[in-house]
């Protein structure tokens, strides 16, 4: 499996946890269904916004242009046969063979932050250093930012961790003991900061940052760690937010 690969297959597997949860904290089915009525009284709001928390993380009726989720799936031969025309991809190169930008553009798009994938993909290639994930000292710093990011609101347990080993099952023997390590390892970005390359600080908070939901106070204050232990200034973070739609924070 390739290193972009991987860190894709995972960004949708943890995406589709915290979809979960948002599904069990609007009611389940029935919540679903009610919010899809278009049942308006007041009782309904809570539903109604973890619906709209549940689409921004599995990506909703927002994903669109080349950062569709029908596409990423069919990248990773995951999705239908038609995965790729469905969101509109017919003739076009796939993310995980463009830049780094637009992998994480496209996965911005696809969890419903960012409208269009091009822009979010164009914002993100003026800011990174690189284009590609070039050695494993970036991939593993990547991944480790994505496991200690859905971890910091609670834990990851058995029955998730076999879940996400098994998404990976073309990995390497190497690659599924650095994931099985991350998820149990403490969270500290810190850690994760002090093995990223220099040149990979701004790949490695976009990983996180794309799947940490500013305003949910444990998840802001590990992405705070993690800039600051990456040494990033505040425009630059700022920079980033923005690229991929999400809320500013300030260090």
């Amino acid at each position: 499996m390739s290193m972009k690969r991987m860190v894709t297959k995972l960004a949708l597997a943890f995406a589709a946890k915290k979809g979960m949860e948002a599904f069990r904290g609007a009611g389940g089915i029935d919540g679903l269904r009610a919010s899809l009525a278009g049942e308006n009284n007041t009782a309904d709001q809570p539903t109604r916004e973890a619906r709209g928390g549940m689409d921004g993380r599995i990506g909703g009726d927002r994903a669109s242009d080349a950062g569709g989720l029908g596409n990423l799936l069919g990248s990773l031969g995951i999705g239908g046969a038609t995965g790729g025309r469905e969101a509109g991809m017919t003739g076009q190169v796939s993310p995980i063979n463009g830049s780094l930008g637009g992998l994480f553009g496209a996965l911005a798009s696809a969890f419903g932050d960012r409208t269009r994938a091009s822009d979010s993909a164009r914002d993100l290639d003026a800011q990174f250093d690189g284009n590609d994930i070039n050695s494993e000292a970036e991939a593993r710093s990547i991944m480790r930012a994505m496991v200690h990011m859905s971890r910091a609101d609670g834990a990851i347990d058995a029955d998730e961790q076999a879940a996400l080993l098994n998404i990976l099952e073309e990995a390497s023997p190497e690659e599924r003991a650095s994931l099985q390590d991350a998820l149990r390892e403490p969270v500290d970005a810190k850690s994760i900061a002090s093995e990223t390359p220099q040149h990979a600080r701004k790949e490695v908070y976009t990983a996180a940052l794309l799947l940490g939901d500013p305003k949910a106070s444990r998840e802001r204050a590990f992405l705070v760690e993690l800039a600051v232990a990456l040494g990033l200034r505040e425009g630059e973070i700022s920079d980033l937010h923005d690229a991929v739609g999400k809320d500013r924070i300030t260090l």
